[in-house]
């Protein structure tokens, strides 16, 4: 089946198809080579070239005139043109084999229906899709495939680190719209997480589509129940790289389907800054975390953040964790899915990578934490009776259900502010677990299989400052051994 881009109104003939892609062939250099036309009208030379056919299914033409110079000879003047007409061809093939004059409104929306559906997890098409929406189609959305170049790519980026932060936001109007004892059900009325919920509550503000879920659930109008604000100022460069990384592979796919040239993010140049020296928690760090725990008012949040400590999984791995990839007796847990929310409800979907799908080994004190949380579910299971949703996960909200990686992050920044610590996020933990087994000295490939990353390089790239220092540790050790004295 051939997909088209909706904007393009015509059928695609069978013989149109053949055509275009055996036009596209010759223009890579296979098969024949197709002159372009030069016809002489009086003293000037009429010249066209044939690009196929365009997904369309109309012919491409392009014509031009050549006027040689004057005194030539009617031969000189005819080789004359045939070198323009050379020239005018190459030129040529740079133009798009359809319709050049759609928008990138209309290239983003093919892409996203025709081609990201196949090619990206729901999550992150989702969240692509966002960014492009909010950041790029205001400044280059109506803009001529054409018309878009690297210059121009570079002034999006430079628009938004001066004053790209204009999302609208709503803060509540009034706690006592949404007073304690209704939270859970409007949460569950309106696909909010709770969490969010709570937040808005205490005064944070949130997105329009949440607030008016939100607004909808209590039965109120939004301008009745939330009051608008608008954010201003520069995006910093962590989202500028995220809106590059979302833009990059539309034009990309266009330049595939020989739909451009080449790809006008590729050369763009994003705006720098210094880097932020980022922080992560030492081993002494960890003990000490490991040591105020259990202040935690929910008794699931020490076992779970001790968890991703132990093992290093991603929180995504962990909340998709179910009991059934647990064996207590081989002391392993095999990491299969990811968990997700969209559109108000959890999903599972399939690791980050092939290489993420993996058997990790438990020590024993992570066989304790999921015994004895197996033993607090058992109990709260029939605390809860026929409200319990059982969805065989590990760790879950208050009546089953999965639980909030959200609500995990927060908690645990929230527990990290009360004890001065670092301003990290829950996957950092991720970060302590490698940065342990790698002051351990253990192999490289271990360590690369136990994180579930694609090979070995990856694994040395992300964590390369920590292996420099264990190397630095190493050359101590050695100088220090070898300048020692006896007895």
């Amino acid at each position: 089946m051939v997909f088209l881009p909706k904007f393009l109104k015509i059928p695609l003939t069978l013989r149109a198809f053949r055509a275009m892609y055996s036009s596209a062939n010759l223009r890579k250099g296979g098969g024949a080579n197709i002159m372009p036309s030069v016809k002489r009208r009086g003293d000037t030379f009429r010249i066209m070239v044939s690009l196929g056919y365009g997904m369309d299914g109309r012919q491409i033409r392009k014509t031009t005139t050549y006027t040689p110079p004057e005194g030539v000879t009617p031969g000189k003047a005819e080789k004359l043109a045939k070198a323009f007409a050379y020239e005018f061809e190459k030129q040529c093939r740079g133009m798009v084999n359809f319709n050049e004059n759609i928008r990138f409104s209309e290239l983003a929306d093919w892409y996203y229906d025709q081609i990201a559906v196949h090619k990206l997890k729901p999550m992150t098409l989702y969240c692509n899709r966002k960014i492009i929406d909010t950041y790029v189609l205001p400044y280059i959305g109506n803009m001529k495939l054409k018309d878009i170049n690297t210059a121009r790519i570079d002034k999006l980026f430079n628009e938004l680190y001066r004053g790209g932060r204009k999302r609208e936001t709503y803060r509540l109007r009034n706690p006592e719209l949404i007073p304690e004892g209704t939270r859970r059900p409007i949460s569950r009325k309106s696909g909010v997480n709770l969490n969010t919920v709570k937040s808005c509550v205490d005064g944070i503000p949130v997105l329009k589509d949440t607030a008016q879920r939100l607004a909808d659930a209590i039965g109120r109008k939004l301008n009745d129940a939330f009051i608008r604000e608008e954010a201003g100022g520069g995006l910093d460069v962590g989202t500028i790289k995220r809106v590059r990384t979302a833009l990059s592979p539309i034009f990309s796919t266009a330049v595939k389907k020989e739909l451009l040239l080449k790809n006008p993010v590729t050369h763009a140049t994003t705006p720098g800054s210094e880097p932020k020296e980022k922080e992560f928690l030492d081993a002494g760090q960890c003990r000490e975390l490991l040591g105020f725990l259990p202040e935690m008012t929910n008794p699931q949040l020490p076992r779970a953040i001790e968890l991703l400590l132990y093992t290093g999984l991603r929180v995504g791995e962990l909340t998709a964790l179910h009991w059934g990839e647990v064996d207590m007796e081989k002391a392993t847990v095999t990491v299969k899915y990811n968990l997700y929310r969209l559109d108000g409800e959890y999903r599972l979907s399939t690791p980050k990578t092939k290489s993420s799908v993996r058997v990790v080994a438990l020590p024993p004190q992570a066989v304790k934490l999921l015994q004895e949380q197996r033993e607090w579910q058992d109990r709260r299971r029939k605390e809860v009776g026929d409200k319990w949703i059982d969805r065989g996960a590990v760790f879950t909200g208050q009546y089953g259900e999965y639980m909030s990686k959200n609500y995990i992050n927060l908690q645990f920044k929230r527990l990290l502010k009360k004890h001065d610590f670092p301003d990290i996020h829950i996957h950092d933990l991720r970060h302590a677990n490698a940065s342990l087994l790698i002051n351990m000295g253990i192999p490289t490939k271990v360590i690369s299989e136990h994180l579930g990353h694609c090979d070995t390089r990856t694994t040395e790239n992300i964590y390369a400052h920590v292996f420099a220092e264990t190397l630095a540790q190493t050359s101590d050790a050695i100088s220090q051994a070898l300048a020692g004295t006896d007895g």
